[in-house]
């Protein structure tokens, strides 16, 4: 091979050596971007995010503080689309617009996908003052917002809120943050397992506890109450 051969080949070489580094650091994944937060005390995951979900955490912490009676008036089950049911601190009705009916209180979801509740504040969120009502009380939902986790993977689920990418967050910081996303991700599953079995006996003693009564009354009730009672059943099947 003469000495122009040779050098030709070297050429070559580099140049598919160069082509391979371009190609591999192209097909190489980009380093994620460093999540960073701090909360800009915007307010708008209180006055806007819906339903906060409650865990076991939260009713041990709340139990251990004396407040579960301040809680007990906002605690509901919510319906899940996916047909789980979730321990919640249900939103207030929000205010009809004009020209709207007020909607019943009895059931503010009504069926509504969770999805069309965003723009419902937290009861215990005073939206004049911008303030927490309960703030060294708050639940885990709020303390880890906005991020969760799956049980793999750590998860932003609001990108669009304020505080993210915000600077001063600490390692420690970070280290925290993660692991109440873990802890809540736990503890939620603990109550998701627990509540259908609770919610079944509770709904049961709930009707054993109405039959019982619907009994003991008709059993003091006169002949005359009953046979009103009787004609109002008999109006009743004739309407239909």
């Amino acid at each position: 091979m003469s000495e122009d051969d040779k050098e030709t080949q070297k050429s070559d070489i580099k140049e598919n050596e160069k082509e391979e580094s371009t190609e591999k650091e192209s097909t190489e994944e980009k380093p994620k971007a460093k999540f960073t937060f701090k909360c800009t005390r915007c307010d708008a995951c209180c006055a806007e995010r819906g339903p906060i979900v409650i865990t076991m955490w939260d009713l041990e912490m709340w139990a251990r503080n004396g407040v579960v009676a301040n809680f007990m008036p906002y605690f509901d089950i919510y319906q899940k689309p996916d047909g789980g049911i979730d321990l919640i601190l249900k939103p207030l009705a929000p205010q009809p617009k004009e020209g709207e009916e007020e909607k019943s209180t009895k059931d503010p979801f009504g069926g509504v996908p969770i999805e069309e509740l965003l723009d419902v504040k937290c009861p215990l969120y005073n939206k004049d003052d911008k303030k927490c009502l309960v703030y060294e009380n708050r639940p885990l939902s709020c303390r880890t917002y906005p991020l969760e986790f799956d049980g793999k993977n750590f998860i932003v689920v609001d990108a669009d809120c304020p505080g993210i990418g915000e600077e001063g967050m600490t390692k420690e910081d970070l280290k925290e943050m993660r692991e109440t996303a873990k802890i809540m991700h736990y503890e939620l599953t603990r109550m998701r397992i627990a509540l259908p079995v609770l919610n079944q006996l509770i709904s049961q003693k709930v009707m054993m506890d109405l039959m019982r009564q619907n009994m003991e009354a008709m059993s003091k009730m006169t002949d005359e109450d009953r046979a009103k009672l009787d004609e109002i059943f008999k109006k009743d099947r004739e309407d239909q």
